[in-house]
């Protein structure tokens, strides 16, 4: 199924790219700590919250790509029309 793209500012844009970059980075942090975790259910948690992150920031890259970047030199009610 195609759906239309999300029309979406640059400043909303990137936040949600920051916010996906923010996610990667902290997975990659939080999985060098694993090997140096002694107990064997922390390191299951630390998987699973490495896991979450990376799920996450894949989820918000989805979206992304699904989003174009309107114009904000043209109004707003021009670029989307709504429903009447």
């Amino acid at each position: 199924m195609q759906t239309e793209p999300l029309h979406v500012s640059a400043r909303f844009h990137t936040a949600l790219a920051t916010a996906a970059l923010k996610l990667e980075q902290q997975a990659a942090c939080d999985e060098k700590l694993i090997p140096e975790l002694t107990d064997a259910d922390h390191r299951r948690r630390q998987r699973l919250l490495v896991n979450e992150q990376l799920l996450k920031a894949f989820r918000l890259r989805e979206m992304l790509r699904q989003m174009l970047v309107r114009d904000d030199t043209t109004p707003f009610s021009r670029q989307i029309p709504l429903p009447r």
